[in-house]
């Protein structure tokens, strides 16, 4: 039990340390040219296909593209004169990272928010153990959710502290299909596992 004490502690170390250099990466601006037309900057350390994708307050996609070839920049005028008034987000994704940036269309304005961060929990299973590592940029309430099929098994509320390291001894669970919910405010993110 303790070699699977620290082993679960060696991999939390490194997955965090991994994902921390990985962290920070994406970069998303957004500079205001006019009332109407921005500039939306996107860099990232390593080339990489962008998914970019525009919602409005209501959740609604107005705009999405997935770029075809790697690269390490993106720029692009965007006019936003169809849009209403009103609150938007741009939500850039490249492997596993995804980076945010609100802005507001107001009277002859467009208004840009803070950027935020939020990356992907990473999950591995491996000999009845399963290890999840996680970084809480936005400091959300997190809870861990196990189900066989659609029967809840496990429950476990992790709060909101930034740097969450998981390991779970599921040995000793009947076989078969399980699901693996890790749950935000505003995100949820599903790992699917066979225990045999």
């Amino acid at each position: 039990m303790k070699t699977i004490s620290k082993l679960a502690m060696l991999f939390a170390f490194v997955a965090f340390a991994n994902t921390l250099m990985a962290s920070g990466n994406l970069k998303v601006n957004i500079l205001p040219l006019t009332s109407e037309k921005a500039v939306v900057a996107i860099s990232n350390s390593s080339a990489a296909n962008f998914k970019i994708s525009i919602a409005n307050d209501k959740g609604e996609t107005v705009y999405y593209k997935e770029t075809a070839a790697g690269s390490n920049d993106y720029r692009k005028v965007f006019d936003f004169s169809n849009l209403e008034k009103g609150d938007y987000k741009l939500a850039v994704s490249v492997d596993g990272s995804t980076t945010e940036r609100s802005f507001k269309i107001e009277n002859k304005n467009i208004a840009v928010g803070k950027e935020k961060s939020i990356m992907e929990p990473y999950f591995a299973y491996k000999e009845g153990v399963l290890k999840m590592s996680y970084l809480n940029f936005s400091e959300e309430n997190l809870s861990l959710n196990f189900y066989d099929k659609n029967e809840l098994v496990y429950s476990k509320k992790i709060g909101d502290k930034f740097n969450v390291n998981e390991g779970f001894n599921l040995s000793k669970l009947n076989k078969g299909a399980y699901s693996v919910v890790l749950s935000t405010n505003s995100n949820s993110y599903t790992y699917n596992l066979n225990v045999e």
